[in-house]
């Protein structure tokens, strides 16, 4: 038997399929909502948004760092505009998901706990027969699996999930073929938590559009992610990067490759270059609709792939054969809910 090291990057596609309306587009409709009536640079902010649509901010990390350069026009004092536009969006951040994670019951997480996390056992049945065989090859069946979550979330589902769970073996359910044992040992926030510092911002002083703003320190120090960790003194992201650089294989679920998590498709792709016998697993939500016709599925797979590769800092030479060890399956084939959040079963 052979124990595989997996780590699973979670973003809020999890816990959206929980039930909890974490999506940013309502995030944004909130916020300027809230503040469309205020004077000053968060009013404008507010605005900005409610004009150009809460959906065109879908990526409201990415906006916010292009929408600085408005700033350098809107304000006399640009710094000071930019600082106040990112501290209401801090607060009102934390704020709007807070009210949704205190819907989170202690009844909830004992319900759900073992079917959410055991179904992490699917990922091997979820591959296509080739896929599986790929994987067959650089280890032997069967697989007792040693889990690691990572989570881009804020909230307290997936860590409550963890802990009721426990970190002891669990049998596989059954249908995860050679998937025999699980065992989820490890858990680290990518981007702080509720309980300390909610992390949001840019990748990287390049994605500030103001050349006067992205030079300013006090500026990287709240807009730039990294820069936000030294800040508070934390070491979440150290962590979560050694859980996906010791995977042999890393599962993507419920992120959406952007470009403001530049520095983790890097380490992602950093992964599948250690070796051959690395590989990455993308859930996606889109997998069974594109796979209705060969041509809708190379588009869809080749479209991801890329993304992932080229954000994550691959060359044109290196791609083939790092394509050649990213799968696709369907997110609905894990984390698998027995019932929704203030809802039911």
């Amino acid at each position: 038997m052979s124990t595989l090291s997996i780590t699973i990057m979670v973003g809020s596609g999890f816990d959206l399929s929980s039930g909890l309306k974490t999506s940013t587009t309502r995030f944004m409709d909130y916020f300027s909502s809230n503040h469309a009536l205020d004077n000053g640079p968060v009013g404008d902010l507010a605005r900005q948004i409610s004009y150009e649509g809460p959906h065109n901010w879908a990526d409201f990390e990415k906006k916010l760092g292009e929408y600085t350069i408005f700033l350098e026009d809107l304000d006399e004092d640009a710094i000071e505009a930019a600082l106040d536009c990112k501290e209401a969006i801090d607060i009102e951040l934390v704020d709007f998901i807070a009210a949704e994670d205190a819907k989170v019951t202690e009844e909830f997480i004992k319900a759900n706990s073992d079917s959410v996390l055991e179904s992490i056992g699917y990922w091997y049945a979820a591959l296509q027969p080739l896929e599986r065989q790929r994987i067959r090859e650089a280890y032997p069946i069967n697989y007792s699996t040693d889990v690691s979550l990572v989570s881009f979330n804020y909230t307290s589902l997936l860590p409550l999930l963890f802990k009721e769970f426990g970190t002891g073996q669990h049998a596989a359910p059954e249908g995860s073929g050679a998937v025999s044992a699980i065992q989820v040992s490890n858990f680290a926030h990518a981007h702080g938590s509720l309980e300390r510092e909610a992390v949001c911002g840019v990748n990287d002083a390049s994605q500030i559009k103001s050349e006067l703003l992205s030079s300013n320190e006090d500026i990287t120090a709240t807009f730039v992610k990294g820069e936000i960790q030294k800040l508070f003194g934390s070491v979440d992201d150290r962590r979560a990067s050694g859980l996906i650089s010791g995977a042999q294989i890393l599962i993507i679920f419920g992120l959406s490759l952007g470009e403001t998590d530049t520095r983790w498709w890097e380490e992602a792709v950093g992964l599948l270059k250690k070796d051959a016998k690395r590989f990455i697993l993308i859930a996606s939500t889109s997998a069974l609709l594109a796979r209705r016709s060969p041509a809708s599925f190379r588009r869809f797979s080749k479209e991801l792939k890329e993304k992932l590769l080229t954000r994550g800092g691959a060359s044109d030479d290196e791609m083939p054969a790092l394509s050649d060890r990213i799968f696709i399956f369907p997110s609905e084939s894990i984390f698998c809910f027995k019932s929704h959040v203030g809802g039911k079963s």
